[in-house]
């Protein structure tokens, strides 16, 4: 009986599906920071919200838990800023140099 529950506990995690983390789609984070570059105001809050809803409908469609799809959210917004803030330093370090 025993090794009949170490079999189904193989087979169970071998169809786990674990989606590609969100920290490694740069992509997905990039576009976002570009697209929210040129936007502002209402639009602005309207587009990432529509983002972080598809990117939630994509999780849960994988089957990740509540948890992990708040988690994957916040971790994609962090990135997303980062991207944000590093775009405008080297804007600034750019406009700098070339004076």
């Amino acid at each position: 009986m025993a090794g009949n529950q170490s079999v189904e506990a193989t087979e169970t995690n071998a169809s786990t599906i674990v989606p590609f983390p969100v920290v490694r789609r740069l992509h997905a984070i990039r576009s976002a920071a570009a697209e929210l570059e040129d936007l502002h105001g209402a639009e602005a809050l309207q587009f990432w919200r529509r983002r972080c809803r598809a990117l939630a409908d994509e999780l849960f469609a994988c089957g990740c838990s509540e948890d992990e799809v708040r988690h994957q959210v916040l971790v994609f917004q962090d990135e997303v800023q980062t991207e944000l803030q590093h775009r405008h330093l080297s804007r600034l370090s750019a406009g700098v140099m070339s004076q």
